[in-house]
């Protein structure tokens, strides 16, 4: 026995962000909401830890933040699409 899902289509009006190869652009005030103090937070932590530290460091701090931002913003972005 077979059982068929409904597939609801999500409203325009909830949708904040289109798939665009793999990322999401925001095509909603609510994800330009969201994506503008991403942006921002990549970078002030760019800004805060590269003119103070030598290259290792850098890449050994930097990495892990901009990592959890983006698997944040790439999950937000998943589910408002």
């Amino acid at each position: 026995m077979t059982t068929k899902k409904k597939q609801t289509k999500k409203s325009q009006s909830n949708v904040w962000f289109r798939q665009l190869r793999g990322s999401y652009i925001p095509i909603h005030w609510k994800g330009w909401l969201t994506y503008v103090p991403y942006i921002a937070y990549l970078y002030f932590t760019y800004m805060l830890l590269v003119p103070n530290r030598p290259l290792p460091d850098t890449i050994l701090f930097l990495i892990p933040y901009w990592v959890a931002g983006v698997i944040i913003m790439h999950w937000v972005a998943k589910q408002k699409s």
